[in-house]
Formats: structure tokens, sequence, C-alpha cells
């Protein structure tokens, strides 16, 4: 590939056909062990030679990602190069993620800023970033009252947020997550609050993940982060404070993502600390997922609004149930996947306003559901009718997640309520090791089943006539899991 001259140039479209084939070959399996990144790197840098159009698919696969050390007790700062692949020029403004690994004492101390000013680091930029990921390494905890050192450390914060804004000027993304070495129990104090706030700003997406180990919440300046498009918080103690982030982003935010370890108090964002109601117009996505105890039903109060009339994603994966429709209003001809945890009170609440209805949600092509605790609710009595509310939901879904079969016992029964659902090409059965025989005669029941995947099933017995020998090999050698 080195000999070609510098004059010939393969179509785009070809060198694309060519570069997806060495990648996907690279990522394959080869006698149990996948290909490792460094052989990978191999397989693509001849391509870098070849002409114009190749580099232009290449670079991005190889230098899409630049990493920063800036830490108390680091001396350089270290930025991706390509000099041991011979091209003899650095490469860090062909990067498109940045990930700095800073200290907050190298933050607060200005030396992380100092780093960045030095030369040759001076003219470092980042110009076609989209993403930035803070990991945070916590040195110690803020303390003493002295407003004087609290101030200059204030302006030192922002000093470094404003040179990280034009060393990636159109970044879009900001994420602040612990780094690894992140200090058990830490507490997030008030120079942790500014530096977190102040970052959120150069972004419209922005992704906080806890410090696990804390159960005392970030404090952020919510009136100076406005204009955000995604949010997302994770293992975050208590979440009053993205609910109120999100309140204040309502006619902007696209997408909503709050993983909490305790319950999500869900009608804060509905109404604002003023009691009036909140409307999310443009909200394409609501994924809420907690790990709270409480199991007592929320009661709604957003009655005949319609707060999020765009939705296309909606996962309610809570410890509780929910008493009324709120979060269905209005998106019944947009809404796209339905992942939900349900108990007696939201089934009464979806039979009594007639939520799913034949024809009612032509685009719902993913519908995963689960219980709450895992038992199925009282109000579904029998399997069959708890298979019968579950396939009820987006009757024309392709892709499903059962969340009713305990065992193999019902797979008959399951099998048999098919009949109209036909379009199933992935299926998920959580909790269910089925025999050979019956995932055989689910497979015939679904034609278009593509993707089957259980827990660890079981060659079981075979009905009469039919022993293992008259089966494919494969699918006694390579069934589990499917």
């Amino acid at each position: 590939m080195n000999s070609l001259s510098p004059l010939q140039i393969v179509p785009l479209h070809i060198a694309q056909i060519i570069v997806n084939h060495v990648t996907e070959s690279s990522s394959v399996v080869s006698s149990g062990v996948l290909v490792n990144s460094k052989e990978y790197r191999g397989l693509l840098k001849p391509l870098l030679w070849v002409c114009s159009n190749f580099r232009a698919i290449t670079y991005p696969l190889y230098f899409c990602q630049a990493k920063l050390e800036l830490s108390s007790t680091s001396n350089d700062v270290k930025y991706l190069q390509v000099d041991s692949l011979g091209l003899g020029y650095p490469s860090h403004h062909l990067a498109q993620e940045i990930t700095i690994n800073v200290s907050d004492r190298a933050v607060y101390s200005g030396e992380a800023l100092k780093l960045l000013s030095q030369e040759p680091y001076d003219g470092c930029a980042f110009p076609l970033a989209r993403t930035l990921t803070f990991a945070i390494v916590t040195d110690e905890d803020e303390g003493g009252d002295d407003m004087t050192s609290l101030a200059i450390a204030a302006a030192t914060i922002s000093a470094f947020v404003q040179r990280v804004k034009r060393m990636a000027p159109v970044v879009t993304k900001i994420g602040v997550r612990p780094s690894g070495f992140a200090r058990p129990h830490y507490v997030p104090g008030h120079l942790f609050s500014i530096l977190v706030s102040q970052l959120f700003q150069l972004a419209s997406s922005v992704e906080y993940v806890s410090y696990f180990d804390s159960h005392i919440p970030v404090v952020l300046q919510l009136d100076s982060i406005r204009n955000l498009s995604h949010i997302r918080y994770a293992f975050e103690s208590s979440v009053d404070q993205l609910i109120q982030l999100a309140r204040l982003n309502a006619p902007t935010l696209q997408s909503l993502t709050i993983e909490s370890e305790l319950d999500i108090d869900v009608s804060g964002l509905l109404r604002g600390a003023d009691g009036n109601y909140v409307t999310y117009p443009r909200l394409l996505s609501l994924k809420l997922w907690d790990l709270g105890t409480h199991v007592a039903p929320q009661r709604l109060t957003f009655k005949g609004g319609v707060p999020f009339p765009s939705l296309r994603v909606l996962r309610l994966w809570l410890s509780h149930s929910l008493e009324d429709d709120t979060f269905f209003r209005g998106n019944a001809l947009t809404l796209e996947s339905l992942e939900i945890r349900l108990g007696d009170s939201i089934i009464q609440a979806i039979h009594r306003h007639n939520v799913f209805t034949p024809g009612s949600h032509p685009k719902l092509q993913h519908v995963g559901v689960e219980y709450l605790d895992g038992i199925q609710p009282d109000c579904l009595t029998t399997i069959a009718e708890a298979i019968e509310f579950e396939l009820s939901i987006g009757p024309k879904a392709t892709v499903r997640d059962i969340g009713c079969l305990p065992s193999s016992m019902v797979m008959a029964t399951f099998i048999s309520s098919l009949g109209n659902h036909t379009c199933i090409q992935v299926l998920t059965l959580p909790h269910l090791s089925p025999v050979l025989w019956d995932v055989i005669t689910l497979i015939k029941a679904l034609p278009l089943l593509s993707d089957l995947h259980t827990m660890s099933p079981r060659i079981g017995s075979m009905p009469a006539g039919i022993t293992h020998d008259d089966l494919p090999s494969f699918m006694i050698s390579t069934f589990a899991p499917m």
C-alpha cells in the first residue's frame, strides 16, 4: 500500500467499505481471544498512506480521543500524539473526545491552569472536540472559613474553566465523574460546586456521576445553567437539585436521565416551586431509574395537562408505582420505546384511562415490562391475564422484554398467546430458563425472530417421538445462551 502513487484517489464509498471490512475483521474473536487495540491500529495504519479519502475515514478512528493528565503530582500535560506511528506531527487537533484527569487540589491552587499555560501547551487546541469529560481526583475536603482564600480559589476556578473553553471551543457535552482514585467519603464542598456549575455552563449537554460514598449532594448554581438540551445524573444521593435544573431548562430539554440510589419524587418534575405546572415541549427521552425501597404509589396532580407531548423514549424503572397516566398523555403518536416497572396502581390507571388501545401507538416498537419486587401484581390474577396485558402494550412492537414468565411451565400459555404478535424480532425472557423444545416451538411461532435472550436454557426432555438425534447439532452444542 505504501508504494501507491499519491495521485491515485480511491473513491470515498469504496474506501469506506474497505475500512469497514478491516475494522469488522479486527473485532472478531479469534481462538476465543479478542484482537487487541494495538493489532487493530496496526491494521488501519497502512491505509493512512493510500490517499486522502482513506485518511479522512481512518484519522477519526485513530485519533478520536485525547487524554490530558493534570494532577497535583504530575509535572506535564500529556495529550494523544502520533509520533509512535512515524507521522512526525501531533494529532491532538483531530480529537473529537477529550478526557481530563485532574485533581481538585490542582484546580483550586492554580497548578492545573499553570500547566495548561506552559509552553508548548499554551497553543494546544481541540477544534473538533464535542465531548469533554472530567475525571476528578479528590485529594482533600475543603476546609477553613477564610473568605479571602475561598475568593482567590473561586477566581482560579473561573480562569481554569475559561482556559478549557478556549482549548475546546465547540464542545457541546460536558461530563463530570469521579476518578478511579477518588477518595472514599469525599464531601463535595463550595469550591467543588463552583467548578461543576461553571463547567456545566460550557455545554448544552451535561452529565454528572456522583461520588458514590458521599451522601452529601453537590449544590449547583442553578440560575447560571440554562438552555440545556441533555441532562444525566447517576447515583447522586439526592436528585432534588437535578429536578430543579430540569424544570429550569424545560423549554429546551430534549433528554433527561436520572439514576438514583433513593426514591425519585416524579411529581417534582411536573410542578414548579411557584405551584405552576411545568411542560417539556421538546423532551424526546425520559429515563427514571432508582434503587429506593418505598413501594407506596405516588399520586400525580397534573390533571388534564400534557407535560411530555413529544416523548419518544420512556423508561419508568421506579421502586414505586404510579396512580396516574400523566406520562402517557399526548404522546401516543410519538412514543417509540417503553420500559416500565409495573404495580397494581399503574396497571389500574392504564386500564382506567384506556392508555393502550388497538392502533393507539403506531410507532411503539420496543416494549419492556417488569414488576415491582419481581412479583406479579394482584390485579393480574393469572399468568394468561398477565401475558395478555403485556402483549396489549404496543401490539405491533418488534422488540419485547416479557417480565411475567417465571418458569418454563407457562411457556405453552405464552406461545399460544402469540397469534397476532408474529412481528416480534427480538425477545427477552429475563426470568425464564426454557427447555430446548420450548425454544424450537417459540421460534416456529415467531418467523421473524432474530434474537432470543433468556436465562441459561436447558436441553430438557423432548416430546414423544422426538430425540436429541433428530435435532441439528448446533442447537445442542451452542444453545446457551442464544
